[in-house]
Formats: C-alpha cells, sequence, structure tokens
C-alpha cells in the first residue's frame, strides 16, 4: 500500500519561491555594498555647530589615487638639476695624445701677374716714306681689275661710280681697319672692301728709316660697260 503525500505540508511547492527570495536577498546585500557612504563631520567655527555630510567611498579612492600620482612629478621636478649658466671664458685644451700628428697640406697659388700685351704702335698720319702696293700703283691697279666682281643686284640697279677706301698697314704690311669714306651703294661698297682685304702685304711705311703704322686711301672704280 503506497503513502499519498498532504498536498497542504508538501513542501516542493515552495522550493521555487525560497529560491528567488534567496536571489532577492544576496542581490540587495550587494547593491547596498556598493552604495555605502561615509559619513564626514564638517564643524563651523563661528557657530560651533557641526553638519554631516555624505561622502561616497568611491569619491574617497579616486582622491587617494590624485594624491598617488601628484607625488611622483613633484619629487621629479624637486631632483632636477639646473645645468650652470655658459661661462665667457674660452678654455683651451691642449691635445696630451703625443703620437697624434697632424698632417697640413698647403697650396702653392701662382700670384705672378699675367704678362700684358705690348702696347699697339701708334697711326703715322705723315710719315717721311708712304705705304705702297708690292709693284706698285700700277700693279695694284691690275689687281682690282682681275680681282673685282661686279654685284648682279648693282648691274640690274645700274649703279656705277667711284669708292673711296681707307685702311691702315701695319709694319708688317698687312691690312687692318677698313672702312668706306665715300660710297656708291651698299653692294658697290661691300666689293670694294671685300677687294682691299684681299690684297697682298703692302710695303710699309717707313719714319726715320723704321717701319710704321700708316693709313693709306686708294679710289675703286666701278664702271658698266
Amino acid at each position: 500500500m503506497s503513502v499519498k503525500k498532504n498536498p497542504e505540508v508538501d513542501n516542493e511547492r515552495l522550493r521555487m519561491p525560497l529560491l528567488f527570495l534567496s536571489f532577492f536577498i544576496v542581490g540587495s546585500l550587494i547593491t547596498l555594498s556598493f552604495s555605502f557612504k561615509q559619513e564626514v563631520v564638517l564643524s563651523d567655527n563661528n557657530r560651533g555647530e557641526q553638519d554631516v555630510v555624505d561622502i561616497p567611498e568611491e569619491l574617497e579612492i579616486i582622491e587617494e589615487e590624485e594624491e598617488i600620482m601628484d607625488e611622483p612629478v613633484v619629487q621629479e621636478i624637486e631632483d632636477l638639476e639646473i645645468p650652470p649658466e655658459p661661462s665667457e671664458d674660452i678654455v683651451e685644451v691642449e691635445s696630451t695624445d703625443e703620437d697624434e700628428v697632424i698632417v697640413v697640406e698647403t697650396i702653392e697659388i701662382d700670384v705672378t701677374p699675367d704678362e700684358t700685351p705690348p702696347p699697339v704702335a701708334p697711326i703715322v698720319d705723315f710719315p717721311d716714306k708712304e705705304a705702297s702696293f708690292p709693284g706698285g700703283t700700277a700693279a695694284m691697279q691690275k689687281f682690282i681689275a682681275e680681282n673685282i666682281r661686279y654685284p648682279e643686284v648693282a648691274i640690274d640697279m645700274g649703279d656705277q661710280g667711284r669708292v673711296f677706301v681707307e685702311f691702315v698697314i701695319n709694319k708688317d704690311g698687312s691690312i687692318e681697319q677698313v672702312k668706306i669714306l665715300r660710297g656708291v651703294s651698299r653692294e658697290l661698297d661691300a666689293e670694294a672692301r671685300r677687294v682691299v682685304m684681299s690684297m697682298p702685304r703692302w710695303t710699309p711705311a717707313e719714319q726715320k728709316g723704321e717701319p710704321v703704322r700708316a693709313r693709306a686711301r686708294i679710289p675703286i672704280n666701278f664702271v658698266l660697260q
């Protein structure tokens, strides 16, 4: 014969409510532990009364951490050494290493001035003996007639006339500084200058038996046939 339980005295029905109740109590205790506050008494010197202010425990922990963080910074600042001011005196340090050899390479610079070119001899306007074309005036006219080339443009334009040329005969008979004293046209003037520059060396002028630089002037005729 089986024994039947009385529903009124059955403890299984109370198991779940008791479990939830225990959870609720434990949770409440945990919440109260985090919300615990410490009382701080503030005194009023004038009135002699005391006020009680609740300071959370968390705030107190934060203040302690700030004090701990400030201490090393203050200590580091106090330990810093201020470097001495630089001295204006210059101290020469001599090398004590006897084996050290300093080699100084010297470079010689030639400061001799360049040789100046010899001065150019002056031009004598009225020498004792005039410069001359080799072979005389007839040889010069023959050279001009054989070497002259009448410009085609001057032929087409019908240009003709006499061009007066001036130039300098050096001591060695060479010709330089050719210029037109009186010309006819651009083409004829250029041809007269070219012919003079192509001449052979002249016999230089003489002054007191010595060759000198002198000027020469000649006319060159351009005639159309």
